[in-house]
């Protein structure tokens, strides 16, 4: 993963790919206490066994260690709020996703009768696999659960009347609330609810971070900027503490970026860290071939929903539209059409999940579960869209949300997307503001773009597909109201009075 990539990705991809190689030893293990002491009275040694346990079964091995890893994310049980829920539950979803693994593979190669895997080895592996599941992920619960850091606002007095559960709803279930460190002019006047302690004031900053354990301090961008601040920053970070700016622990606890936020700065730094690579080279193959395989698996789907359409609303059974995609090049999308053919007789209009008359009953099923976004695979073949990014929108509205959001012309300096970050974080949008919050996630994924968060965004999709559609979490949207009072308030250096 690059550089840029938060630690949360980080976390997801190595919890990943142990799960997909404690399938992969579990097959061996199974293969060689199954097998091994017949292959030994031919003479094989532990390694030759080794080898022909992998020759035997490696198609098994490679789909049990690419099919569970994906079924546990897709359950949701890599993301962070999980480890904080009851054990008893997650182990159950984990139950659930091993003996779809088994059954998958069972159904599978019970039908490609020479590569079958006999019923001794995979009961072998079974135990074993699920044995080794469940000590990993026991082990990662609990390490998640002990393990929070003591964190410290900084210099944040526009937190001043929010509650400790609400400043810890964001700061996430990893971070430990310790107090504010204040300026000292600032600090004679707060008054926080709950009696929040304020630990003292920035000249202190040292002394109060050793003294409380601090791990991680949490300030403004303007803050972290400010030559005042510099060395304090500095020798804590040599320390081995945090020095966070608010729209980077967004980034790594929210997975998105708040627009009042953004700098010029931070709008720099992100368009320089995507690998030019993966954009230009890597992206482009691996949207042409994970099309071909959805058009390939999916064509059933395909002529199953055109018939729908053709009997339900007739013809035409394809919509056709204009949409602005990378660098605000026009081009012509393709989805089946969901809407009367009258529709858009009064002009363009906003559409919304519920509530829109205009969309037919058929209609309303293939928006729910994404079945009208499939012909945009020509699209990607074509080279007008990618698999991953933002949604384009129709020229129209781009216009409009140009004028209403200052960063909207940034989602233009990526490719386009059939499915995207924002799309399986934020539920359909029908207005300016549904618009504003899902470009605080096409900013996320457009610093954070790479092969692994395009796989992991189509896990996301799928189980968004199966869900029914996106849903908004509780957390962020309180989280609205205090990332609102965040905006920053001074446009010139504090006086500095402040730190006498």
């Amino acid at each position: 993963m690059n550089g840029g990539q938060t630690r949360h990705w980080v976390r997801v991809t190595r919890s990943f790919i142990t799960d997909g190689m404690i399938l992969v030893v579990a097959f061996m293990a199974g293969t060689l206490i199954r097998l091994g002491p017949e292959w030994a009275k031919d003479g094989y040694d532990f390694f030759q066994m080794l080898t022909l346990s992998v020759e035997e079964y490696w198609p098994g091995m490679i789909l049990g260690g690419l099919f569970f890893p994906s079924a546990v994310y897709v359950c949701g049980l890599y993301a962070p709020k999980s480890f904080h829920r009851g054990i008893l539950p997650r182990f159950l979803l984990l139950s659930v996703c091993l003996v779809l693994t088994f059954w998958i593979l069972a159904a599978l190669f019970y039908l490609n009768f020479s590569t079958r895997i006999g019923r001794g080895v995979m009961l072998l592996s079974i135990l074993i696999g699920s044995l080794l599941v469940l000590l990993h992920h026991l082990n990662s619960t609990l390490f998640r659960r002990s393990f929070r850091q003591r964190c410290a606002i900084l210099n944040l007095p526009q937190l001043e009347g929010f509650s400790r559960k609400e400043i810890e709803r964001f700061l996430g279930p990893e971070l430990n609330f310790c107090g504010f460190i204040l300026e000292k002019n600032v600090a004679f006047h707060f008054k926080p609810l709950d009696d929040l302690p304020v630990l003292g004031t920035i000249e202190q900053l040292e002394s109060i971070v050793n003294s409380n354990e601090i791990t991680r301090v949490l300030c403004n961008s303007e803050d972290l900027a400010d030559p005042r601040f510099y060395r304090k920053f500095c020798n804590l970070r040599y320390s081995g503490v945090e020095v966070v700016s608010l729209i980077q622990h967004c980034e790594e606890s929210h997975q998105h970026v708040p627009i009042n936020l953004v700098t010029p700065e931070w709008l720099l730094t992100a368009s320089s860290m995507p690998h030019r690579f993966y954009i230009r080279k890597v992206k482009r193959a691996f949207d042409v071939a994970v099309s071909l395989g959805f058009l390939f698996f999916l064509w059933p789907f395909i002529l199953l929903a055109a018939f729908g359409v053709l009997i339900t609303s007739g013809r035409p059974i394809f919509y056709r539209q204009e949409r602005v995609g990378h660098f605000g090049r026009k081009f012509t999308v393709m989805k089946f059409r969901t809407m009367k053919n009258d529709a858009e007789k009064d002009g363009a209009k906003w559409s919304s999940a519920k509530g829109d008359s205009r969309v037919t009953l058929l209609g309303g099923i293939m928006r729910k579960y994404r079945v009208d976004e499939i012909p945009q695979l020509i699209n990607i073949l074509r080279g007008e869209m990618s698999f991953v990014g933002p949604r384009p929108e129709r020229p129209e509205f781009v216009d409009l949300l140009n004028d209403e959001l200052d960063l909207n012309p940034e989602r233009l300096m990526v490719q386009p997307g059939l499915t995207g970050w924002a799309q399986v974080s934020y539920p359909y949008g029908a207005s300016v503001e549904d618009a504003e919050r899902k470009l605080e996630y096409d900013l996320y994924y457009m610093k954070n773009m790479s092969l692994f968060l395009d796989v992991f965004i189509l896990l996301d999709t799928i189980r968004t597909v199966l869900s029914g559609g996106a849903k908004a979490e509780d957390a962020l949207r309180h989280n609205r109201y205090l990332l609102a009072a965040l905006r920053p308030v001074r446009d010139t250096p504090l006086s500095p009075e402040g730190l006498e």
